[in-house]
């Protein structure tokens, strides 16, 4: 069984070696790493040849800039993995056993998509901090597709990220399933598709991904602006259709309801703080439609606290309640960084 990491590369030439060798030093040998360097203008893509040389199983890819969306597009096209799984070009996998974990779980049980959680690395402090551990693994493989992403969603463990999911490759070629270039919140649109079309999802009780906080290069710290809210508000009506032309139904519609439901959340104190969720704009409305069938798919425990402010306060104020909630975490985050 091979296994393609995809790792998109923009002028990171900072941590990108650290990054590919948690990879290729995998006692897992089955492996192909493609580095796709997107127009980079630091020598990254220069040290991905250098890489490339150093490992034949490296595969150094360079095209002109076109966003996080078309190099992970590329490196998906050229992928000839029997499995497919990305990996950001700050972060880095936890030691040299997890590819083997990921492998046995495969092949033990095969599934369209192996989830798992991920570990923060406090770049500041040069530390790991593990998230709690799960055992899972054998309840979710009893489950059916839908009972399996509610079980996970209620945990609180569901990632929008795609570095917390290995896909069938024939899966995501079979469906057309492709990043929206050119907007924001692309990872959500690609594993909603990803869960919309996979017959059978896993979950692995290794939180193996370490992902890099407190650097320039993390999208958590690009400020919100209209459009980034807009491109949400896209994927969530755009994925809530999917639902019904797919003829999804039952515990298999819920399941994609609910996880739709923390993105329209989002979506909520995002635009509210900053005043763009109003009774007079189309998007606001067209989401406030929305509100019924999605805050009442409330499995995710933060989602359930906002169905019961709904439920008292209707739409419009409960997010105001969760831009004030948005401003303390952006402010909090803000601290931490300083």
């Amino acid at each position: 069984m091979k296994i393609s990491i995809i790792i998109p590369v923009y002028n990171s030439r900072e941590y990108l070696r650290e990054c590919v060798q948690s990879i290729t030093s995998q006692s897992y040998r089955d492996i192909e790493v493609l580095l796709v360097d997107d127009g980079s203008t630091d020598g990254s893509g220069d040290l991905c040849d250098v890489l490339a040389a150093e490992d034949k199983r490296v595969i150094a890819i360079h095209k002109p800039n076109g966003g996080t969306s078309s190099a992970r597009n590329e490196g998906m096209a050229q992928a000839s993995g029997d499995y497919l799984t990305f990996c950001d070009n700050d972060d880095f996998f936890r030691d040299d056993q997890c590819l083997e974990l990921v492998a046995q779980s495969l092949s033990a049980r095969p599934v369209d998509v192996l989830m798992h959680d991920n570990c923060m690395y406090d770049n500041s402090k040069g530390i790991v901090i593990p998230p709690k551990q799960t055992s899972l693994s054998a309840k979710v493989a009893s489950l059916s597709k839908g009972e399996a992403i509610l079980e996970i969603i209620s945990k609180g463990l569901m990632a929008r990220t795609v570095w917390n999911k290995v896909v069938r490759t024939s899966l995501v070629r079979e469906y057309g399933i492709v990043f929206p270039e050119g907007m924001r919140n692309e990872d959500t649109d690609w594993s909603a598709s990803v869960l919309e079309h996979a017959q059978s999802v896993g979950w692995l009780d290794d939180p193996f991904y370490c992902y890099r906080k407190g650097t320039t290069y993390a999208q958590t710290s690009k400020p919100i602006t209209r459009s980034m809210i807009d491109d949400l508000a896209k994927v969530v009506e755009k994925h809530v259709a999917a639902i019904d032309e797919l003829g999804l139904t039952g515990c298999e519609a819920r399941s994609i309801r609910t996880f739709l439901a923390y993105p329209f959340i989002v979506w909520m104190g995002q635009a509210a703080s900053l005043g763009e969720c109003r009774k007079d704009d189309r998007t606001s409305l067209a989401m406030c439609a929305h509100a019924p069938l999605l805050l009442a798919a409330d499995d995710d425990p933060a989602v359930h606290l906002a169905f019961l402010a709904y439920r008292v306060l209707g739409f419009w104020g409960t997010a105001r309640l969760l831009a004030i909630a948005f401003r303390l975490r952006q402010h909090s985050s803000l601290r931490h960084q300083s």
